[in-house]
């Protein structure tokens, strides 16, 4: 993870994106994420009645001591728009890059929840603006996850990842989990 993260955004950019940064626990958001992520791995959500892209986690001790601004910071990571977003195969993540660099010190060795970006335009309309050839283009992608050293392929939800990126790869639209 530390390839995606191996500078500061902020210097990176040469401007400040956040002001107050320095003034969040970024423990507390890590340790937050981490539960998040842990729960959505077990599968342990119910889907939203009204819409299965949607599901409710129930979490012990959350909000806990997170204020308003680290609980919406905590909720953006798993927002798809706003997610902490690449593919493995990415050279920079697509979304996230401050959110990742001021938790990254805090997630010692718990997986780190990110958003796989490109299983997201596996959807009815978006195969349909693709083309007919984007079973080829996941295919290219599967190619470039398979043989990238950043993915783990022994963790569930990366096991279920793989296999929705073969799913799309062969044509068919990969299930929601």
């Amino acid at each position: 993870m530390q390839f995606w993260a191996s500078s500061n955004p902020d210097i990176d950019d040469n401007k400040i994106r956040h002001a107050d940064a320095d003034e969040h626990n970024w423990q507390a958001i890590a340790d937050a994420v981490v539960a998040v992520g842990n729960a959505l791995a077990s599968r342990s959500w119910t889907f939203d009645a009204d819409s299965p892209l949607y599901a409710d986690l129930d979490l012990p001790d959350y909000p806990g001591e997170l204020s308003q601004i680290e609980q919406d910071i905590v909720r953006s990571w798993f927002n798809y728009w706003e997610a902490v977003r690449f593919d493995p195969w990415d050279l920079q993540p697509e979304n996230g890059r401050h959110r990742l660099w001021r938790t990254l010190p805090h997630f010692g060795t718990a997986l780190i929840p990110i958003c796989g970006s490109a299983l997201g335009y596996a959807t009815p309309e978006n195969v349909a603006a693709l083309g007919p050839s984007w079973p080829q283009d996941f295919a290219r992608q599967l190619y470039l996850l398979r043989t990238s050293s950043a993915f783990d392929g022994t963790d569930a939800v990366n096991v279920q990842f793989e296999a929705s990126m073969v799913d799309a790869s062969q044509g068919r639209l990969p299930p929601l989990m």
